[in-house]
């Protein structure tokens, strides 16, 4: 399955990675963006967090009670793959 994200922390900007580092501790249920929804990717595992309200892609973590916690960021979410 080809990779639905591009890696653009290159592009990131100083107010972004200044905001990664203010995040709270609880902050893993919510976007940095403030948003608390998510579009779960999964084929025969779980894939990718996505935010739709930035495109922002996190490393989904499986907790042993069935949710889903946001990890670290991976990047942004591109659809422009047809």
């Amino acid at each position: 399955m080809p990779n639905m994200a591009r890696n653009r922390d290159s592009e990131r900007t100083m107010a972004e990675a200044e905001q990664d580092a203010r995040e709270q501790p609880g902050s893993e249920t919510r976007c940095i963006c403030g948003s608390q929804r998510f579009v779960l990717e999964a084929y025969l595992e779980v894939e990718a967090l996505t935010c739709p309200e930035c495109g922002r892609e996190y490393e989904p973590i499986l907790t042993g009670n069935g949710r889903v916690l946001r990890g670290e960021f991976r990047g942004y979410f591109d659809d422009d793959e047809g």
